[in-house]
């Protein structure tokens, strides 16, 4: 058996196992329908383009049916660790990477869920752990920051830490990517805690006791720092300059500055999945009025990611993925479009002189 045959076996299992979710045929097919939109990256994810199915049947799947949305998630997360733990095989103590950041979905209005202001964006907010080894790169959690009051940023992704399962913890040794937004002290204990890496971008403001009191920016690149409120491990600093800006990170394991900041470079794999999440899976066209809805629409954006990820050979964008994850998951949905655009063109192909007819093969 092929690669890609071993690759869209693994994906059509994780779209079986998920799509027998709902409990009743009309629901199935309106989340067949929905997970189609979600991967045809070539048009704008909104309710109206769906495939077989109404507006008004998809806003009622994603808002109101009670189908068991945590049982979806745990399907989509077992299949992610599992493919993270396949990639590794005989591998000896591989290092797995998990990046957390926040990202902001601009909105107009109040009448979504968890609109607040942050960072002067108006809009909903999503703290996402990413994980990534090999060419398996996939986001496996979020957590929606609700605004002043509640959970911070940094506290949402200390409760995304601590969701990685221990099979992962045994197997891996796990690296955690963050920038100067997570550079927190709680933060950095959490992760200690765990028995992870890190590689954290800081403040150039942020003081350390090495020597004496001053802060990073007085550092060398290279160096090796102990920050003020840590006092824990040694860090080795890493710094780059980026026209009129500065940045630098710390590193717990005890690398070269360049190794540092190269591994903190990592980081914008993240940055790319919510760059082609927004785009091309639909996160940036979330328009329910229900956390809910929110909710599975997050769900089914990671899971239309995952099922192309999972797709993905060296040399295919990840767009040309999604088409094949399309075909090889919901091939009658894809069929039907093929035929109804044939159908629709046939008026113009007999103004050429072409006729176009197409039987079905039993075979």
């Amino acid at each position: 058996m092929s690669k890609s045959q071993i690759s869209g076996e693994r994906v059509r299992i994780l779209a079986d196992e998920f799509l027998a979710v709902p409990t009743t045929s009309y629901q199935q097919r309106s989340l067949q329908a929905a997970l189609f939109m979600f991967l045809d990256t070539a048009t704008k994810t909104a309710l109206h383009r769906a495939e077989l199915v109404s507006k008004s049947a998809l806003s009622r799947l994603l808002n109101e049916y009670p189908w068991d949305t945590i049982q979806g998630w745990k399907i989509l997360h077992h299949a992610q660790w599992d493919a993270l733990l396949l990639a590794a095989r005989r591998k000896h103590r591989p290092l797995l990477r998990l990046s957390v950041d926040l990202t902001s979905i601009e909105k107009k209005g109040s009448m979504l869920p968890f609109v607040r202001v942050y960072n002067r964006v108006h809009g909903i907010h999503l703290v996402v752990l990413f994980a990534e080894y090999g060419v398996v790169k996939v986001p496996v959690g979020y957590r929606v920051y609700k605004g002043k009051g509640t959970a911070t940023p940094v506290t949402l992704a200390r409760e995304l830490l601590r969701t990685v399962p221990d099979a992962i913890k045994r197997r891996f040794r796990v690296r955690v990517l963050a920038d100067s937004g997570f550079e927190a002290a709680v933060f950095l204990e959490e992760v200690r805690q765990l028995g992870f890496e890190f590689v954290v971008g800081v403040r150039s403001t942020r003081q350390t006791m090495h020597p004496g009191v001053v802060t990073v920016a007085d550092c060398p690149h290279g160096g090796y720092v102990e920050l003020k409120n840590w006092p824990h491990d040694t860090l080795a600093l890493g710094r780059i300059d980026r026209g009129d800006r500065t940045f630098h990170a710390v590193s717990s394991e005890l690398m070269e500055g360049d190794e540092v900041i190269a591994e903190g470079a990592r980081r914008w794999n993240e940055e790319s999945f919510f760059k082609e999440g927004k785009h091309q899976f639909g996160l940036a066209q979330f328009a329910l009025r229900t956390a809910v809805g929110l909710d599975r629409w997050v769900l089914l954006v990671f899971l239309a990611w995952t099922l192309a990820i999972l797709h993905r050979e060296t040399g295919t964008t990840l767009e040309a993925c999604a088409v094949l994850a399309l075909m090889t998951v919901l091939p009658q949905v894809y069929l039907n479009r093929l035929l109804r655009m044939f159908s629709k063109n046939a008026e113009f192909l007999d103004q050429y002189g072409y006729s176009l007819h197409y039987a079905r093969c039993n075979s």
